[in-house]
């Protein structure tokens, strides 16, 4: 490009102005180019002068303006698409309460109300963290804490959940010491552990394991669920996909949670995959570093 635009300055005899990158020590680095030709008397570029200015910082700047911009426009469009409807619906039930003689009617609605702003206290949340991760504002406080402790406190989030839908459940047994960001793990678990519950069938399986290879932990999230299709595996990790589904039950989903939670295991230089087949559920694979294991205070 910029060889380019040398070229024609001296072809077309016009001054020309360009941004352009280069690599330096494996650092990006912009920089601003202005070239201006000088002509003799013939009307013949014989001289050019050239300026040069490095602009990486306003560039930086730029390019950071455009993600907030990118990730205002899906705040506003989830806030203006999402959260409409669950205070729509809490207003009805609200009104549906207050028209109500017994006590057991109320009750119904109240139980419905607790869910509808489970499902907006969920999407806020996605949303925050959504904002974080995207505006690299998110840094890891790593600590040491046991995984298997995280994962049974994900798991009585929604003991209501899995009793409405009858699920058995299989929890590791080993002790198993992390060095790690202890709340983003547990905002991992349980989005991967949300989803297993949402995407499962009546009286399913949700099971998780935990094992340790070569300074690595291993974590499998498994579910008995409908499955995810081979077309969608990739999407579904993607912000706002078009292949977000309603849960077995018609649980909402916000088309965040995985992106969310793929992107947390990146920052601690982990993986995270998917295992599925359509209608014999799902396997969610969690592999993050443990390069300091270290004891637990006591």
């Amino acid at each position: 490009m910029l060889i380019d635009a040398y070229i024609s300055t001296i072809k077309e005899k016009v001054e020309f102005s360009l941004d352009f990158r280069i690599i330096k020590n494996d650092k990006i680095l912009w920089l601003y180019a202005r070239v201006i030709p000088i002509y003799n008397d013939d009307g013949v570029v014989h001289r050019l002068i050239g300026i040069t200015d490095d602009i990486t910082l306003r560039k930086e700047k730029e390019i950071r303006i455009s993600k907030l911009n990118e990730l205002q426009d899906d705040v506003i469009k989830m806030l203006a698409h999402d959260l409409r409807s669950p205070i729509s619906g809490v207003k009805f039930l609200a009104e549906l309460i207050s028209t109500k003689d017994t006590i057991s009617e109320a009750k119904k609605h109240s139980i419905k109300i607790v869910e509808s702003c489970d499902d907006t206290l969920k999407l806020m949340d996605d949303l925050l963290s959504h904002i974080q991760v995207g505006n690299d504002g998110l840094v890891l406080k790593r600590s040491n804490f046991i995984v298997e402790e995280q994962i049974r406190f994900a798991f009585d989030l929604f003991e209501y959940r899995i009793e409405l839908k009858g699920l058995n459940v299989e929890l590791p047994s080993s002790q198993t010491i992390i060095f790690a960001d202890q709340l983003r793990f547990q905002q991992i678990m349980t989005n991967l552990i949300s989803n297993a519950i949402k995407f499962n069938n009546k009286n399913g399986l949700v099971s998780v394991s935990v094992s340790q290879e070569d300074n690595q932990v291993l974590i499998l999230v498994k579910d008995s669920g409908i499955g995810i299709p081979k077309e969608m595996q990739q999407e579904v990790f993607e912000s706002f996909t078009n292949y977000g589904r309603a849960g077995s039950f018609g649980e909402k989903s916000t088309g965040l949670g995985l992106s969310i939670t793929k992107r947390l295991v990146a920052l601690h230089n982990g993986e995270l995959s998917i295992v599925s087949e359509q209608t014999t559920g799902t396997t969610m694979k969690v592999r993050l570093p443990n390069l300091k294991i270290n004891s637990l205070p006591v």
